[in-house]
């Protein structure tokens, strides 16, 4: 199978000669959800993210976890042929992050910080139908947390179970619960780009144990048992950070990622 292309490294902040951290897109395919915490590390701090192939909208999503860890993995090593490296992922951005490390340490290259941020563990979560999935997709989209979780389901109360998807996104933009920029056929567009990561994840196994640190961050209102990262790593070391899935990267959950990413950059270099 020909690999994907259209995945791409983007610089979050590319100021400064310390050595770099390197954050892994989410199931969304954009890295743009790291920008806050790069802004807040200390000056000197390159940061950079992995932007999905099919973000493009033109090139095809990668099908599998494996598949994006090799391609991001390619392209980290095309930017930086040697280490150490640093890596950070959210969601499904933590276990690709998690592979990059394994197939880095396969290669004797040095990782002395991974950092997974609130990581389901692959497989421990049953697929919905699309239906349901593509209501998810847009709290997903949205970054919606709880709270706000009632917009959207207002607006597609008259939306009828087992409604295509085409059809819950326009009842989405019919009813503004999406800005307008968003219509229904570019929802559509980033909803394929979803599933294919969501189904990815669904069938990807974890198959080894990373021969180094790790950092877990867990969301407070998180499912423990989906967490369970200790038998994949040798040495393990865990947080929680206030908030659910998404609300972590807002407020009191920011500040504390950004400070436990601070302090495991430290110790990882020494700066």
């Amino acid at each position: 199978m020909t690999s994907p292309s259209g995945g791409s490294l983007v610089p979050l902040r590319d100021e400064g000669g310390l050595t770099p951290l390197h954050c892994v897109h989410p199931v969304s395919g954009s890295p743009y959800c790291y920008s806050a915490m790069a802004h807040r590390l200390p000056s000197g701090r390159p940061v950079f993210g992995f932007e999905a192939p099919g973000f493009d909208g033109v090139s095809e999503p990668a099908s599998s976890i494996a598949e994006l860890a090799e391609l991001h993995t390619a392209a980290l090593l095309a930017e930086r042929p040697h280490g150490p490296y640093q890596l950070l992922g959210w969601s499904l951005g933590g276990v690709v992050a998690y592979e990059m490390a394994r197939l880095l340490a396969a290669r004797g290259e040095e990782v002395p910080l991974l950092v997974i941020v609130d990581a389901a563990l692959p497989g421990t979560q049953a697929v919905l139908p699309d239906d349901q999935l593509a209501r998810h997709f847009l709290y997903d989209f949205l970054g919606v947390t709880r709270e706000r979780a009632p917009g959207i389901d207002k607006a597609l109360v008259d939306v009828p179970p087992g409604a295509e998807p085409a059809v819950i996104f326009a009842a989405a933009e019919q009813h503004g619960a999406v800005p307008e920029e968003f219509d229904a056929e570019f929802l559509l567009e980033r909803y394929a780009l979803f599933r294919t990561g969501v189904l990815a994840l669904r069938r990807h196994r974890l198959d080894g144990v990373l021969p180094g640190p790790a950092i877990l961050i867990k969301a407070e209102d998180s499912v423990d048992g989906l967490l369970d990262w200790e038998p994949y790593v040798e040495r393990l070391t865990v947080h929680t950070a206030p908030g659910d899935h998404h609300s972590v990267w807002q407020g009191p959950g920011l500040d504390a990622i950004t400070g436990i990413v601070e302090a495991g950059l430290r110790k990882a270099t020494g700066a």
